[in-house]
Parts: structure tokens; C-alpha cells; sequence
């Protein structure tokens, strides 16, 4: 399975937003719709700070 996890940034504290997600897209600037892989959805603010693919792993910055 390829899917990550997204966490926030915040004063060097990572924060777990939602797991397996599918897909990130995009809805205005430092604003990002996941979908997970069983439908669900969470909008979440930020900007990308890190994406490890080989650790499942998406950092955004509030």
C-alpha cells in the first residue's frame, strides 16, 4: 500500500492529522483537502515542509 500519513508542525512538535491518506489536493494557497482510503476527508491549512515517500510520512507547517 502506498498510503501516508500527515502531520502538522508546530513549535518542533508533530501532530498526527489523519493516516492513511490517499490523496492531498490542492484547494487554495496553504490549504490542502486529504482523502483517506476509505473515503473520509479533512481540510487541513499549512504549508509542506517534508514528503517521505519511503516513510509514508507528509510534514505540513502551520
Amino acid at each position: 500500500m502506498c498510503e501516508s500519513s500527515v502531520y502538522i508542525k508546530q513549535n518542533d512538535k508533530e501532530e498526527l492529522v489523519m493516516e492513511n491518506v490517499a490523496s492531498i489536493t490542492p484547494v487554495e494557497e496553504d490549504r490542502f483537502l486529504l482523502k483517506g482510503l476509505l473515503g473520509e476527508q479533512k481540510e487541513v491549512s499549512g504549508r509542506i515542509a517534508d514528503i517521505n515517500l519511503m516513510a509514508h510520512k507528509i510534514i505540513l507547517i502551520a
